[in-house]
């Protein structure tokens, strides 16, 4: 039995993935930032009669929920982590500053991922877990900008999901260059397709809300989306590969293929929230 630790649970992908893990007799924990969503998620475990999952609340605007998640899974999962999931992601219609300081999405989506994996990189580094985050092919028009990474001089809601897509990969090929030889965690980034999501109806408005619906109403279902994180935990034989779609190697953006910009984003990451990997 593997433990997995997924973010983003109580609906669309991350949903679809701890239940189909959960029906493969894993144990998960699942971690999302609605109560009410999270009971109405444990309601229907109990009724279809898993028994081997955790639900925990931690809401990633704020990131001394992402301390307590820590601290909560370090404390009750001391045994190891075969894979951290991160799913979790927002694209709020306006450009809000969270309590911490950081714009939304870019808290969310890129600071709320480090600091999650690095939280919990000793309990994956026991076993040689991996770590698999939810990117897209929406990174390929984003920029990088070094001196405007939250992208709040000119704030557009998909302008800035696109940067903080490519920062997944970017953190994804960090993490294999400088961490994975240290710890045998090797990492992955995923682009799911066109999924029918609740992601773009969630912080916005009811007009923005309805072309989000019609954008996505021909992608696949999210259950449908699953099919390559199940192959990258169960079947794939690493191959230094790390961005993926439909069980396949994908081709990433020169800018997220960039070294440089790898390498600027990691450092500027890991000093913002104070972290060091090496310890």
């Amino acid at each position: 039995m593997m433990t997995i630790v997924i973010t983003g649970v109580t609906s669309g992908i991350g949903k679809s993935l701890m239940q189909m893990f959960l029906e493969k007799g894993e144990r998960v924990i699942g971690i999302g930032r609605s109560k009410e969503r999270l009971i109405k998620l444990e309601q229907l475990f109990k009724e279809r009669q898993f028994k081997h999952y955790d639900l925990v609340k931690a809401d990633f605007a704020r990131l001394s929920d992402i301390d307590e998640a820590v601290v909560y899974i370090k404390k009750r999962y001391n045994y190891g982590i075969d894979v951290l999931i991160n799913n979790a992601a927002i694209v709020p219609q306006k450009k809000h500053i969270t309590e911490d300081g950081y714009e939304l999405q870019f808290q969310v989506n890129h600071l709320a991922v480090v600091k999650l994996t690095h939280g919990l990189l000793p309990l994956i580094q026991m076993v040689s877990g991996v770590v698999i985050t939810t990117s897209s092919n929406a990174h390929r028009p984003a920029k990088f900008v070094s001196n405007d990474l939250e992208a709040t001089r000119r704030y557009g809601l998909l302008r800035s999901y696109a940067r903080t897509k490519l920062y997944n990969i970017l953190f994804t090929r960090a993490m294999n260059t400088y961490v994975f030889p240290k710890t045998g965690v090797y990492s992955y980034a995923v682009h799911p397709g066109l999924v029918k999501t609740e992601i773009g109806t969630k912080d916005t408005s009811r007009l923005y809300a309805w072309f989000w619906r019609m954008f996505t109403r021909r992608g696949i279902s999210p259950d449908e989306a699953v099919s390559t994180y199940k192959y990258l935990v169960y079947d794939h034989a690493r191959d230094d590969a790390c961005y993926f779609y439909l069980c396949e190697p994908e081709k990433m953006s020169k800018r997220a293929a960039s070294d440089a910009y790898r390498d600027a984003l990691w450092q500027a990451t890991n000093q913002l929230l104070g972290l060091d990997f090496e310890h």
